[in-house]
């Protein structure tokens, strides 16, 4: 399946553009806050299935502030008696665009990497000097009782054109999967990134619960969890 969605935001919270395509179907959604446009991914089909190729575009105007949330986790499937390295490897692409003075903070949901899963996770964010960001990614390694399947988590962050994160997290191999200095046999990974904050600091929360300072207003959080 290939499946393109994208929303434009523009300032004010105004919804200027929304197109969806399943798996990735968006919604606009009630919100308490003014001028701020919320929107959540709705699950509306299977996916990501092997060979997929799902790519989801947020463009946050200038002076534009939204939400992004999930209804639920998105499930990356195998197919039974099939190993993972024997499939196409599905493909879910997410590209953020923040401009002068917009915010945006987003959770878009667990993504379960199932038995026999093969999936590449792709982020892309460019923003500028003055824009806000949260952004939540979770990865859950299997279901309860199963092995997880094969996953990579790339991130590519840029501000004003430079650099600001680049991040390669490979959960192909299961030795890797269980190492130390990778997630230690934990299943669940949260990863958040957080720019345009005032008390950006390295704070070591626990032995598997770190924020790492990558900036003087940005910070990475790495979470591992059972």
């Amino acid at each position: 399946m290939r499946a393109r969605s994208r929303a434009v935001v523009a300032r004010g919270g105004r919804v200027a553009h929304l197109y969806s395509e399943p798996p990735l179907t968006i919604r606009k959604v009630f919100t308490e806050k003014q001028g701020e446009s919320a929107l959540c991914m709705v699950g509306s089909a299977a996916g990501p299935l092997p060979g997929d190729d799902l790519r989801l575009d947020l463009e946050i105007q200038d002076g534009g502030h939204a939400s992004l949330s999930a209804t639920g986790a998105s499930v990356a499937q195998g197919q039974p008696g099939v190993s993972s390295s024997a499939k196409a490897a599905a493909r879910l692409h997410t590209c953020v665009v923040l401009g002068a003075e917009a915010s945006l903070v987003a959770d878009p949901g667990a993504l379960v990497i199932c038995a026999g899963a093969n999936v590449d996770v792709e982020l892309e964010i460019a923003l500028t000097t003055s824009a806000t960001l949260t952004w939540r990614e979770t990865l859950v390694l299997g279901r309860r009782d199963e092995p997880a399947g094969f996953a990579t988590l790339t991130w590519n962050v840029l501000r004003d054109g430079r650099a600001l994160l680049r991040q390669h997290l490979d959960l192909r191999e299961s030795h890797l999967r269980s190492w130390e200095g990778m997630t230690r046999k934990h299943k669940v990974i949260t990863t958040e990134l957080r720019v345009g904050i005032n008390d950006a600091q390295t704070i070591v929360h626990s032995p598997t619960d770190v924020t790492q300072q990558i900036a003087d207003d940005a910070t990475l959080r790495t979470t591992l969890l059972s």
